[in-house]
C-alpha cells in the first residue's frame, strides 16, 4: 500500500487500529517460518525509504512506530499526518512503511487528493454506501478500485493495470493475456 487516504472524521479511532496490527508484525530474517516480513529488494532501496520517512516527518509527519531498519530489514513503519505532497507518499515506496494521509471528509476533495500524483494502479475503498461506492468509482483515477478490499486484489479474469505512470498500455488477467495471442479482424459482406 503506498498511502492510506483516511477522513478525518473517522481517523482518531482508525490510526490506534493500525499502530496496534503493525505492531504485531514479525519482522526479520525471510528464512525463518514465523517471520511475517523480511527484508526490501537490498539494502539501498531500505535506506532511500527510512530516509523518505525522515523527510516526512521534517515536513510534519509524526512517526507512531519504527523499530529500526537493519541493512535491507526495514520495519513495518506507521507514519500518521503525512503531507499529501511528501515524497514518501508522491513516489513509489516499494516498502512496509504505512503512511496515513489525513483527508477531508468531503468525498470531492479526498478523490481528487487521490488523483493529485501522477500514479494510477489501483485503490481500495471503505464504505457501506452504494452511492459513495459509485462515486470513487467513477471518480478516482486509477485502473482498479477495490471496495473493501486491498490495493492489490484481483482474481486472473479480471484485467488488472493501471493508468497515468503506473500503465503500460495494456492490461494484465487471463482475457487479456490471450488477446495477445490472437489477431482482431474486420470484414463485410456485400448488402445485396
Amino acid at each position: 500500500v503506498k498511502r492510506i487516504l483516511v477522513q478525518e472524521s473517522v481517523a482518531d479511532r482508525f490510526v490506534p487500529l493500525v499502530l496496534e496490527r503493525a505492531k504485531k508484525i514479525r519482522f526479520g530474517d525471510p528464512m525463518d517460518r514465523s517471520t511475517d516480513l523480511g527484508t526490501v529488494v537490498h539494502e539501498k532501496a531500505a535506506a532511500l525509504f527510512e530516509a523518505r520517512v525522515h523527510m516526512a516527518a521534517e515536513q510534519g509527519a509524526e512517526i507512531l512506530y519504527n523499530p529500526g531498519r537493519q541493512g535491507a530489514l526495514l520495519p513495518p513503519i506507521v507514519v500518521d499526518r503525512v503531507p499529501h505532497t511528501s515524497e514518501l507518499v508522491m513516489e513509489e515506496t516499494f516498502g512496509p512503511i504505512i503512511p496515513i494521509v489525513r483527508a477531508p471528509d468531503d468525498d470531492d476533495a479526498l478523490i481528487a487528493l487521490s488523483n493529485s500524483t501522477a500514479f494510477g494502479l489501483s485503490s481500495g475503498v471503505c464504505t457501506n454506501s452504494f452511492p459513495r461506492m459509485q462515486k470513487y468509482i467513477a471518480g478516482l483515477q486509477v485502473g482498479t478500485v477495490n471496495i473493501w478490499e486491498v490495493p492489490g486484489y484481483r482474481i486472473e479474469m479480471s484485467p488488472f493495470g493501471g493508468i497515468k505512470d503506473s500503465g503500460n498500455g495494456y492490461k494484465e488477467g487471463v482475457i487479456e493475456a490471450m488477446k495477445s495471442y490472437t489477431n482482431v479482424k474486420t470484414f463485410s459482406l456485400p448488402w445485396s
